[in-house]
């Protein structure tokens, strides 16, 4: 453990910049209420698509050697490669450095109201800053504990986070990314951290399964070991091949949960 705590240490200093642990105002919490069962009819989707990427520097594609706007570029690529798809217009809301309940401070403001009651798909990664304000906190003192009383706060804002999407998007899919745990790169005794993202996916899932329309990405596996060079030089984030395995995993699982259908190579996008 003390080795680990050494490794989050220069993690953490390297990282310094990438987020301000300053926690801001949040809409009000309330008690969870039985989500609104809505059946999807599925067609062909209009030729124009609107893509809305929400959440952290995942969804932005720091790393991203290529600049080709990490997965959700490659998503798009795919998606356009279609002949039932015309155009797909691509809005990055996403930030480096952001956590769930700055995310919920954003849309608390209303000031992406109108990019999400437009959005034709709805891209989120939200969740590994939120693990990693828990250990810059408590760096030298970290106990699974901390990141439990964590957990409980972040299941409850990703719920309202998605509460908030579905009032004003009832039907646009939205497709969720998992977390990873970036230390098995550098160091094998990142077992407590590996508990610790399980647990939290874990979550992610069990909570988007309470909104009808949405898909969880798990991407764990992906990042166990570098040996295809997934992460960029900062040791944390995916690079170029990293978010081609991501966009690759997210295709694969937005056709298992319905989303689309491939036939003999070809996308079909399902909607109305």
């Amino acid at each position: 453990m003390k080795r680990l705590l050494v490794v989050l240490l220069m993690v953490t200093i390297v990282l310094a910049g990438c987020s301000s642990i300053v926690i801001k105002p949040i809409f009000g919490l309330k008690e969870r209420e039985e989500p609104t069962n809505l059946q999807v009819p599925y067609g062909v989707f209009p030729d124009n698509l609107l893509f809305l990427g929400l959440g952290d520097s995942l969804t932005v594609g720091i790393g991203d050697e290529l600049q080709k706007n990490g997965y959700l570029g490659r998503v798009k690529d795919v998606f356009l490669q279609s002949e039932s798809v015309e155009d797909v217009d691509l809005i990055n809301t996403a930030k480096r450095g952001r956590r769930s309940d700055q995310l919920m401070t954003l849309l608390s403001s209303g000031n992406l109201d109108k990019e999400i009651q437009e959005a034709s798909h709805i891209f989120l990664s939200i969740g590994g800053n939120d693990i990693m304000r828990v250990i810059k906190r408590d760096l030298f003192s970290l106990k699974l504990e901390a990141f439990e009383e964590e957990q409980i706060f972040y299941e409850t804002r990703y719920f309202h986070i998605l509460h908030y999407i579905r009032q004003l998007n009832p039907k646009a899919p939205i497709t969720a990314l998992g977390l990873y745990n970036p230390f098995s790169l550098i160091t094998v005794e990142s077992q407590e951290v590996e508990t610790i993202v399980t647990s939290w996916n874990h979550s992610m899932e069990d909570t988007l399964l309470e909104f009808e329309n949405t898909c969880f990405v798990p991407v764990q596996d992906l990042f166990y070991t570098n040996t295809n060079l997934v992460y960029h030089t900062d040791f944390f984030h995916p690079n170029a091949s990293g978010y081609e395995s991501i966009a690759g995993r997210m295709t694969r699982t937005m056709e298992s949960c319905g989303f689309i259908e491939i036939d003999n190579g070809e996308l079909y996008v399902k909607g109305e």
